[in-house]
């Protein structure tokens, strides 16, 4: 009898940390959304048309440029895409490259590297190529969205290269007055 009640308790117990296990998740659908979001979204870059990424976005989705203030929500973000191409910036290439891919529960990130080219006026072309990450969130439709994304250059940028001289040679000057 005892040993009866154990095995049923034993199994009860199974059960109950069974079904509050997060549900696996669909790596494989997931990378398809991943890997078409990027498709589509170097596709609306080259082509000056952000509409087709937009529904890969969720309605209060977060974009945070290099540069910028933090765009908040689906219409924020088409703002500011629209923006980069109402400025003169034409993408020439570009490419994107998920180097890891993780999931649990209905939360996922993604981590990649880009590369691409733009001209821009008066500079003309303009090489870069830097790391993202993106935040993926699973919808109650099963469906994954950007939830977040950031992303930032690894070139030096040109300005701040100047200033950085200008701010050591001042900081020189300075070491030398205090030497007199």
């Amino acid at each position: 009898m005892r040993i009866a009640s154990i095995l049923a308790l034993t199994a009860v117990t199974s059960l109950l940390v069974l079904s509050c296990a997060a549900p696996q998740v669909d790596m494989t659908a997931l990378r398809k959304t991943v890997d078409d979001y990027n498709s589509i979204s170097k596709e609306g870059m080259l082509s000056g048309n952000s509409d087709k990424v937009m529904p890969y976005y969720q309605d209060d989705a977060l974009e945070m440029a290099p540069n910028m203030e933090m765009a908040k929500g689906k219409d924020a973000i088409k703002a500011m895409q629209d923006q980069m191409s109402k400025s003169g910036m034409k993408f020439t290439a570009v490419n994107f490259t998920t180097t890891d891919l993780q999931a649990g529960g209905s939360v996922a990130y993604e981590i990649g590297t880009y590369d691409m080219t733009m001209t821009m006026a008066p500079m003309g072309e303009v090489k870069d190529h830097g790391k993202y990450i993106a935040i993926w969130h699973q919808q109650a439709d099963g469906t994954w969205k950007v939830r977040a994304e950031i992303w930032n250059s690894d070139m030096p940028m040109a300005a701040m290269g100047q200033k950085g001289e200008e701010m050591k040679k001042e900081e020189m000057k300075k070491g030398d007055m205090k030497k007199k």
